[in-house]
């Protein structure tokens, strides 16, 4: 009976587990950038969290009618950014690449996934090859734990030199996700006194 009872709380801890939801963005040697969070907003339905996701993909990126790629109304927007600012490699000094991104954010009555669909960076060409915008599979989570590890990670698990900007991406994403719902939930109405 006690194996039994044991067996079945392991079982509960489990899925616990595996049913929880991130609410920020992390990277780790372990599994990488995490795939996507979700953010709960109480007492908000579908269609005005939608509505408010628009608004402000239309005030934060330069063309929205650009960036915007899909949408199905109160379910979800699919919309591409990009940064100058994002993606660090630490290669003679701090150097930053231009860098594409996918989100996916999904609604429902409550809440919203924000999804990091894909992540690209541009590489500028060298002597004898040619560069060009390629899939960062670090941030895209296709990149096998192994494969991972043996990439970016010292003996020690701590980052190599060259990747120690990495955590810097998490937080850029968690800024934006941060600007996104204090778009949602503000009450301020913008004044006509300008």
């Amino acid at each position: 009976m006690k194996k039994l009872l044991s067996s079945l709380v392991m079982l509960l801890l489990y899925i616990g587990t595996t049913k929880a939801q991130e609410t920020e963005f992390t990277f780790n040697n372990e599994r990488g950038m995490t795939d996507y969070i979700v953010t709960p907003l109480e007492g908000k339905t579908a269609p005005e969290i939608y509505k408010k996701v628009m608004d402000w993909v239309k005030v934060t990126y330069k063309n929205p009618d650009k960036v915007i790629l899909s949408t199905i109304e109160n379910e979800y927007i699919r919309f591409e950014g990009s940064s100058q600012a994002l993606y660090a490699l630490n290669i003679m000094g701090k150097k930053y690449y231009d860098t594409k991104y996918q989100i996916e954010i999904s609604i429902k009555d409550g809440k919203y996934k924000f999804d990091l669909m894909g992540m690209e960076t541009y590489i500028p060409g060298v002597q004898g090859s040619i560069g060009g915008w390629s899939a960062n599979a670090f941030f895209n989570g296709n990149m096998p734990k192994e494969t991972l590890n043996y990439i970016h990670n010292k003996k020690d698990g701590t980052l190599k030199g060259t990747y120690k900007y990495f955590n810097e991406v998490p937080t850029y994403f968690n800024n934006l996700n941060k600007s996104l719902v204090e778009s949602i939930t503000s009450t301020v109405k913008k004044s006509d006194g300008w």
